[in-house]
C-alpha cells in the first residue's frame, strides 16, 4: 500500500524534475543538490523556492524536509579564504590579496528561516540555518558550526538529531510550501531582484 508520503512526493516529481534544469544554471546549488540525493532516510528537497513576505519576496536555494525538521539551506559557491565571525553584518573574501565584502550569509538565511517559521506552528528547533560553501573556498575564522563546507554537509544533516516530524506532518509541510510558493518564471525572478535592488538602494 502506498504511504501518503510516498503519494504526496509523487504529486511534486514533476516539479522537481522541470527545477533540475534551471539548478544546473548555478553550480553551486547543483552541487548541494546532488550532494543530498546521496541522503539516507526519509526526505524531500524543495529547490530555488520564492516566498512572498511582508515587504515583498525572499528567495531560498533549498529547503530540505526530513523527520528532524527543516533545513534551510545557503549557498555559496565561493573561491579563496573566507573570513569574519557568526555577528558581523559583512565577511571579507581573499583571493590573492585582494579583498572583497559580501553580506554575512547567517543573517541573510535567517530572515529566510523566520520566513518559513510564519507558515508553521512548529517549534523553533524544528528549524535548522544552514550555510555551505562549495567552491574552493577556505573559511580561515569561526564563522560558527552551521557554516560548512559541501563535503561536510551530508554529515551535518545525517548527526544525531531528535525527531520532530512524522511522516504525516512532513507530508503538510511540503505540501503548504508547495502552496505558498510563488511559480517559477523569470518574471518572478525579476521581481525578486527588483525588490533585492530596491532594498539595497535604500
Amino acid at each position: 500500500m502506498i504511504s501518503i508520503f510516498s503519494f504526496f512526493v509523487g504529486l511534486i516529481i514533476g516539479a522537481a524534475v522541470r527545477d533540475q534544469f534551471r539548478q544546473r544554471q548555478n553550480m553551486g546549488e547543483a552541487l548541494v543538490a546532488n550532494t543530498l540525493e546521496r541522503l539516507n532516510g526519509l526526505h524531500v528537497l524543495l529547490n530555488n523556492v520564492t516566498l512572498a513576505t511582508n515587504t515583498g519576496t525572499t528567495q531560498i536555494d533549498h529547503i530540505l524536509i526530513t523527520e528532524a525538521g527543516l533545513f534551510i539551506i545557503e549557498t555559496k559557491h565561493y573561491t579563496g579564504w573566507i573570513l569574519g565571525s557568526p555577528r558581523d553584518a559583512k565577511w571579507t573574501q581573499v583571493i590573492y590579496r585582494v579583498k572583497n565584502r559580501f553580506q554575512n550569509p547567517l543573517l541573510q538565511n535567517y530572515g529566510h528561516v523566520k520566513t518559513v517559521q510564519s507558515l508553521f506552528k512548529l517549534p523553533e528547533s524544528a528549524f535548522v540555518s544552514v550555510v555551505v560553501f562549495t567552491g574552493s573556498a577556505e573559511l580561515k575564522t569561526d564563522l560558527g558550526p552551521n557554516v560548512i563546507l559541501l563535503d561536510q554537509l551530508l554529515g551535518f544533516i545525517e548527526q544525531h538529531r531528535e525527531k520532530v516530524l512524522d511522516e504525516r506532518q512532513m507530508a503538510y509541510v511540503v505540501g503548504r510550501i508547495e502552496m505558498k510558493r510563488l511559480g517559477r518564471s523569470n518574471e518572478t525572478d525579476e521581481y525578486h531582484l527588483n525588490h533585492i535592488r530596491s532594498r539595497i538602494s535604500r
